[in-house]
């Protein structure tokens, strides 16, 4: 075998490889060949770059297979190289996820959790309301502190349920005063819909 040490992920691929990555059949077969890296000692850093080109791939292929098919190829991808690799997920973390993950334990999570963990723009009006009453009570009853990184994501979730103006979400967020007040945010009318105001501007 030609020599893989010092060459970038597309040069691996194109060596060992060199179908298009735009298929799950294809995809699961150069995970697969991709084992030979670890016997051949490359540096770590081109196992990272070939886990981020293989997930990059994974991504690509959203809306064109289904979330659980996602999930099974982003977790073949991690059984085959995971270990090698600190940064699992090269997308940078939505700290919602995290709260969501907790929200629904893992005997009460259907179809529709595993299609929020693939895309976050799945999430439902009702999964939002879930998670935010947990983070509320979370920082009632175990004192949880935010970091400025959380509470930016929790509020973006905010502001996507606000947007959708439907009146029973707004006056449930109303009760959430705990947690509004850590946020420092208020929910204002103006006109027929309504937005999410920082209470400091």
């Amino acid at each position: 075998m030609d020599k893989l040490e010092g060459i970038t992920a597309v040069e691996i691929w194109e060596k060992l490889y060199n179908k298009e990555l735009d298929c799950k059949k294809n995809i699961l077969e150069y995970i697969d060949i991709t084992k030979v890296l670890i016997k051949e000692n490359v540096k770590s850093e081109q196992i990272k770059e070939t886990y981020n080109y293989i997930y990059e791939h994974i991504e690509a292929l959203k809306g064109s297979v289904k979330p659980n098919t996602m999930m099974y190829l982003k977790n073949s991808l991690k059984s085959q190289l995971g270990k090698y690799v600190k940064e699992k997920d090269p997308k940078p973390e939505n700290h919602f996820i995290q709260f969501f993950t907790e929200a629904y334990p893992a005997n009460s999570r259907r179809k529709d959790f595993t299609w929020v963990l693939m895309d976050i723009n799945n999430i439902s009006e009702q999964q939002i309301w879930t998670t935010l009453t947990y983070i509320n009570r979370e920082c009632l009853n175990n004192n949880l502190r935010l970091n400025s990184d959380e509470k930016k994501d929790i509020v973006e979730m905010i502001k996507k349920l606000v947007g959708k103006n439907n009146i029973k979400y707004i006056n449930d967020l109303k009760t959430l005063k705990q947690l509004m007040g850590i946020l420092d945010i208020s929910i204002l009318k103006d006109g027929k819909v309504f937005k999410v105001k920082h209470n400091d501007m």
